[in-house]
C-alpha cells in the first residue's frame, strides 16, 4: 500500500477554500479464487491501481489502499480510511469482484461513495487479448456493487468514462468535491453572538434540525468574550494594522474611530481563530452600548470574510452556513440583500449596510467609511463601501420550509457594472442568466428564500445540487 502525503486540511485565514479533500481509493479485482486462475494478472493490476490512485491525486490527498482482491483487505482498507478520516472514497473495478468485498468496506465506513466505472481502453480490439479484458471490465462488476449499496440504504454518486476521458474527469472532480463540502458541513463548528435579530423569521431556525439535516454545530459566543478581548490587543498590533489597511484602502472616517474598528476586527479574528471556528455571526448591535466596544463591528466582520472565515450579519446562522459552502467551492463568499429591483436593467440590486467581502469588491475601489446607520456610544463604527467586481455569480440560500425539511435555494447570474452610491455599504446588480426580473423575484421568493443570501463568483448550481444530494435535502435552481 502508498499513499501521498498528507497536507493540512485547514487554510484558514488564507481566504482561499478551507478543506483540501482526503480521497480513499478502492480499486479491486477479482484475480484468482478456487476456480478463477489469473494471479500472473497482479503485478499488472496493482500497477494499474497505483496509476488510477495517481490520477485521483489531481483533486486532493489520496489514501490509497492498494489491490483489493478478497474481503480482508477490504476490511484493512476500510480500517485505514477511517483511520485518515476520509471524505470520501472512490470506488473501481479494474475487472469483476465479489460483491461481499466492496460491501465489507462500505458497511464499515460512512463516508461517502462516488463509483467510477472507468477503464482505460475505448473499445476492445480485434487483437486484444485476456489480459487487457482483466484490466478493463469493471462493469461486469459495477452493477453488483451498486446494487449492494443500494440493499444496504448506502447513498452513493455514480460517474461512467474512459480513465483518460477529460469530462468524466472532470465529473469524478465535482463529485468529490461535492461529497467533501456535504462532510465539511458535518464537521464545521460555527459562532453566534448574541441572537438573530429580532422578529426577523427568516432568521428563526431549529439548531439541532440544521445540525441534523445540514451539519453544522451552532455554538454560542458571548459578546462579554469579544470585549474582552477588544482590551486585550497590543496597541503595536492595532498600529500596525491601521497603517497596512490604510495602504491598502480609502479610509475615510475620524482616526480614532478607525482604530477603534480595527481593535474591533483584531479581536473578533484572535477569538475566532482561537475557538477554531468554522464561520461567524453576530447580532451586530450587541456591542454599541458597551462602553468597552460601543461601536458596530461591520469592518471586522467583513475582514473576517476576507482571511477566509466567512461571517454573517445579523445573527443569521442560515446565511453564515450558506457562506461556508460557497467559500468551499469558490474560495471567497459573501452576504448580500436585496435591496432595489431595477426593471430599467433587469436586474435587482444587492447590498448590505456595512458588511461584505472587500475581497470580491472592483479592484482598487473599497473604501472604509463610518456607518449611517448605527450609533454606539463611542460613535459610528467602520464599514465598507465598494461595488462587487462585475462577473458571472451565484447566489445560495440555505433554507427550511417546516417539518425540518431543509432546502439550498440557488440561483446563477452576473454582477453587472454599477458606480457605488454614498450609502456606507456593498452594493451591487445582480441580472439572472435567462429569467427577466419580476420572473426571477416571483420564483426567488416561492422557493422560500430569505433576504439574505451567499454570493461567489462563478456559477456553481451543479455543484452545490451535488452537495444537496450529497447531504440528502432539497435543491431548488431559479
Amino acid at each position: 500500500m502508498s499513499s501521498k502525503s498528507i497536507q493540512p486540511r485547514s487554510t484558514l485565514g488564507e481566504g482561499s477554500r478551507a478543506t483540501r479533500p482526503r480521497i480513499g481509493t478502492l480499486v479491486m479485482a477479482l484475480l484468482e479464487d478456487d476456480y478463477n486462475k489469473t494471479g500472473h494478472m497482479r503485478e499488472a493490476a496493482t500497477a494499474a491501481a497505483q496509476d488510477i490512485a495517481n490520477l485521483i491525486g489531481r483533486f486532493g490527498d489520496v489514501i490509497h489502499a492498494g489491490l483489493v482482491e478478497e474481503e480482508h483487505q477490504a476490511a484493512a482498507a476500510a480500517r485505514r480510511f477511517n483511520a485518515e478520516d476520509v471524505d470520501v472514497i472512490v470506488a473501481l473495478e479494474l475487472a469483476y469482484t465479489k460483491g461481499i468485498v466492496p460491501a465489507r468496506c462500505f458497511i464499515d465506513t460512512s463516508a461517502p461513495v462516488v463509483v467510477w466505472n472507468a477503464q482505460k481502453i475505448s473499445r476492445l480490439g480485434e487483437s486484444d487479448g485476456f489480459d487487457v479484458v482483466m484490466l478493463n471490465s469493471g462493469m461486469a462488476g459495477i452493477p453488483e456493487l451498486t446494487a449492494g449499496l443500494i440493499r444496504t440504504g448506502r447513498d452513493f454518486t455514480m460517474v461512467t468514462s474512459r480513465l483518460d476521458d477529460p469530462a468524466g474527469q472532470a465529473k469524478l472532480g465535482e463529485a468529490i468535491t461535492a461529497a467533501t463540502v456535504a462532510r465539511r458541513l458535518r464537521t464545521a463548528r460555527i459562532a453566534l453572538v448574541g441572537h438573530p435579530f429580532e422578529g426577523m423569521t427568516d432568521l428563526m431556525f431549529d439548531g439541532l434540525s440544521l445540525r441534523q439535516e445540514v451539519g453544522p454545530t451552532i455554538w454560542p459566543l458571548e459578546p462579554e468574550k469579544i470585549a474582552v478581548r477588544f482590551g486585550e490587543i497590543a496597541q503595536s498590533e492595532v498600529d500596525a494594522t491601521v497603517a497596512s489597511e490604510r495602504a491598502k484602502y480609502t479610509v475615510d472616517m475620524e482616526p480614532a474611530l478607525f482604530e477603534r474598528s480595527v481593535r474591533m476586527a483584531l479581536a473578533l479574528e484572535s477569538v475566532v481563530k482561537e475557538h477554531e471556528f468554522d464561520a461567524f455571526t453576530a447580532f451586530d448591535q450587541v456591542w454599541l452600548t458597551d462602553p468597552r466596544v460601543g461601536i458596530i463591528p461591520s469592518y471586522g466582520t467583513g475582514r473576517l470574510c476576507e482571511i477566509g472565515i466567512p461571517a454573517s450579519p445579523e445573527g443569521d446562522v442560515n446565511c453564515a452556513v450558506a457562506q461556508l459552502v460557497m467559500q468551499e467551492l469558490a474560495g471567497q463568499a459573501t452576504t448580500v440583500e436585496n435591496y432595489v429591483i431595477d426593471f430599467e436593467n433587469n436586474a435587482v440590486m444587492f447590498s448590505h449596510d456595512g458588511h461584505g467581502n472587500p475581497a470580491l469588491a472592483t479592484p482598487g475601489e473599497a473604501k472604509v467609511k463610518h456607518s449611517i446607520y448605527y450609533h454606539g456610544v463611542h460613535g459610528f463604527g467602520a464599514g465598507f463601501e465598494f461595488a462587487y467586481e462585475p462577473g458571472p455569480i451565484t447566489n445560495l440560500a440555505v433554507v427550511t420550509v417546516g417539518e425540518g425539511v431543509w432546502r439550498f435555494v440557488i440561483s446563477e447570474g452576473e454582477f453587472l457594472p454599477f458606480p457605488p452610491r454614498a450609502i456606507s455599504a456593498p452594493q451591487t446588480l445582480f441580472r439572472h442568466d435567462s429569467l427577466p426580473i419580476d420572473e426571477w423575484c416571483n420564483a426567488w421568493c416561492e422557493a422560500g428564500a430569505p433576504h439574505h443570501m451567499a454570493a461567489a463568483r462563478g456559477h456553481w448550481a451543479g455543484q452545490l445540487v451535488a452537495v444537496a444530494r450529497a447531504l440528502g435535502i432539497e435543491a431548488v435552481v431559479v
